[in-house]
């Protein structure tokens, strides 16, 4: 009777599935990424194509995609939809989703910001839940190459936060959308699966699992 009761509790759990999205350029250049739209490299294509690939070998069928606005996100959706061979999956977006704005840091290469702050500062800023990005002074800003090559993504939410989020300040926009919008779509008999980035990632498992700061 007791194993009965497991089986449908086990049965009747809601699930999502969380994907971080493929290697981007600024990731293979160990750059801090936030909000600029950064296309993948050819081997984060190859990953999200494997991610599609896993899910079909693991029997996992999303039946639902939810995506950062970015294109490395939605492009790693794109490849994991046309892995699992299904037209009837929506891919819905949004900003709420999108990685953790780096103010800016953003194409500061990592081992620069180490040099200046050292790796200490660099380390708990990086892992710190509260701490926001430094702001860096417009002469150091000035040393660093193609910092503007590519475009960043702006809102009205972009302008409260234009010298950068900190773990919290992505919690706090995240979860309205991911209870409201994402959790809804279990009355509907969805499987979600949710590409983003690695912070929003890591502030949804705290939540999840209720981790401490």
């Amino acid at each position: 009777m007791y194993r009965k009761y497991l089986l449908n509790e086990i049965k009747n759990t809601k699930k999502i599935l969380l994907v971080r999205h493929g290697q981007s350029i600024w990731n293979h250049d160990s750059k801090f990424t936030g909000w600029t739209n950064i296309p993948l490299t050819q081997k984060g294509k190859n990953e999200a194509s494997l991610i599609g690939k896993s899910l079909i070998q693991n029997n996992l069928k999303p039946n639902i995609i939810f995506s950062s606005v970015l294109n490395r996100a939605i492009e790693t959706s794109k490849i994991i939809k046309n892995e699992l061979n299904s037209d009837n999956i929506d891919i819905h977006t949004t900003w709420r989703l999108n990685e953790k704005h780096y103010g800016m840091l953003e194409g500061i290469p990592r081992q620069y910001i180490r040099d200046l702050y050292g790796n200490k500062f660099t380390k708990m800023m990086r892992g710190n839940f509260s701490m926001k990005p430094p702001i860096l002074e417009k002469d150091e800003l000035d040393k660093i190459e193609d910092v503007n090559k590519f475009a960043v993504y702006r809102n009205c939410y972009f302008e409260k936060i234009k010298n950068g989020e900190s773990k919290e300040n992505v919690l706090n926009r995240l979860l309205p959308y991911f209870e409201n919008d994402i959790c809804y779509t279990f009355n509907e008999d969805k499987f979600p699966l949710i590409v983003t980035h690695k912070h929003c990632s890591r502030v949804l498992m705290k939540h999840l699992l209720k981790i401490d700061d």
